[in-house]
C-alpha cells in the first residue's frame, strides 16, 4: 500500500496575528496562503480550485472594533463586505471545491450580560456592529453546505507579534511607559494563549467533524485588572501604577457597547479535541520564556500542546 499523501493546509489572514504563528508553529502537512481579495468572489473560488489543500481555515477579519463602530448598518463597509461577503465566498467556494472549512469567530458575538459560563449551546446575542457580522458570517458558513468546524477564540495572545498588540501585549506596552489606563475590575475575560488556539485549529483539521462548533479559550477567566497585576508580577514590572476602573464609567463615557462578562467555558473543545487550555499563570510565564528565548537568540517555538 502506498503512503497517503499529506496535502498542505490552506489559510487566508496568515499574515495576521494568529495565522502568521500557526505558520511559525508549522504542522507536517505545511501552509498555503490563499492570497486573494475575500470580497472578490471570484478570486476565492479561482484560489480555492488551486489548491491541493484540502482544509482551508479562515483566519482573516476585519478586527478594528473601533472602526466596525463608525461603519454600523453599512453593508457596503469593509468591515460587513470583508467578514460577511468575504466568508460567504469562501465557503461557497469550500462548497464547490469538497474542501472542509474551518471558520475563526469569536466570543464577541455573546452580549456579555450573563456572568455564568458561556458554552456552545448558548444562543448569541452581538451588540455591536463588529460582533454581529461575524455572527452573520457564522451563519453564511452554516448555511453554505460545506463540511466546517467554528471555532470561537477569546481574546488571544502570543508573546510576539509586530502587526498589532493583544490584550496582555498593551498591558505590557502600558506598564513599560508607565501609562496604564484604568483597567476593568468588574468584568471577565478569558484569553487564550495563540499556541493553544492553533492546536485546537490543527486537530479540527484533523478530526474534521461534520458541524463542529468549539469555543477556545484559556482556562481562567479574571478581570483585566486581575490579569495586568499578573502580567506585572510575571513580567517583573512595576504594578504600583496599576489603578482599578468601572464598567459603569466606561458605559457612561463610550461610544460603542462592550460586552462585560466574556467568562467562556472550553470544556467541549479540550474534551473533544483533547486540547489542554492552561490556566493564564501559567501561559504567561510560557510566554515570558519565549520572549526570553528569544531575545537569547534561541528558538522561540515550544513543543506542540
Amino acid at each position: 500500500m502506498g503512503t497517503k499523501k499529506a496535502w498542505p493546509r490552506a489559510g487566508t489572514g496568515l499574515r495576521g496575528m494568529v495565522g502568521e504563528r500557526a505558520v511559525e508553529l508549522g504542522t507536517p502537512h505545511g501552509w498555503r496562503a490563499l492570497d486573494c481579495d475575500v470580497t472578490d468572489a471570484a478570486a476565492v473560488h479561482r484560489a480555492v480550485a488551486r489548491t491541493p489543500a484540502e482544509v482551508v481555515v479562515h483566519f482573516a477579519a476585519f478586527t478594528d472594533l473601533a472602526a466596525a463602530h463608525a461603519q454600523s448598518g453599512d453593508r457596503d463597509g469593509s468591515c460587513y463586505r470583508v467578514n460577511v461577503d468575504g466568508t460567504r465566498n469562501l465557503a461557497d467556494a469550500c462548497r464547490e471545491n469538497g474542501k472542509y472549512l474551518v471558520h475563526v469567530s469569536t466570543d464577541y458575538v455573546f452580549s456579555g450580560a450573563e456572568e455564568t459560563p458561556y458554552r456552545e449551546s448558548d444562543v448569541p446575542a452581538p451588540r455591536d456592529w463588529y460582533s454581529r457580522t461575524k455572527y452573520w458570517a457564522e451563519g453564511e458558513v452554516r448555511e453554505s453546505g460545506c463540511q466546517f468546524s467554528i471555532l470561537r477564540p477569546s481574546f488571544p495572545f502570543r508573546a510576539r507579534c509586530l502587526r498589532r498588540e493583544d490584550i496582555v501585549r498593551k498591558i505590557i506596552s502600558g506598564l513599560t511607559a508607565g501609562r496604564t489606563p484604568p483597567m476593568f475590575c468588574d468584568t471577565l475575560v478569558s484569553p487564550v494563549f495563540v499556541d493553544e488556539f492553533v492546536a485546537a485549529v490543527d486537530r479540527v483539521a484533523e478530526l474534521r467533524p461534520p458541524e463542529g462548533l468549539f469555543h477556545c479559550a484559556g482556562s481562567t477567566s479574571l478581570s483585566p485588572y486581575d490579569l495586568a497585576v499578573l502580567v506585572a508580577r510575571t513580567f517583573g514590572l512595576d504594578g504600583s501604577q496599576l489603578r482599578p476602573g468601572r464598567y459603569a464609567d466606561y458605559e457612561r463615557a463610550a461610544g460603542r457597547p462592550y460586552p462585560r462578562y466574556l467568562n467562556i467555558s472550553n470544556e467541549r473543545a479540550a474534551r473533544v479535541l483533547g486540547i489542554r487550555f492552561s490556566p493564564i499563570e501559567q501561559a504567561l510565564v510560557t510566554m515570558r520564556d519565549q520572549l526570553g528565548r528569544a531575545a537569547a537568540g534561541t528558538a522561540a517555538t515550544p513543543p506542540r500542546p
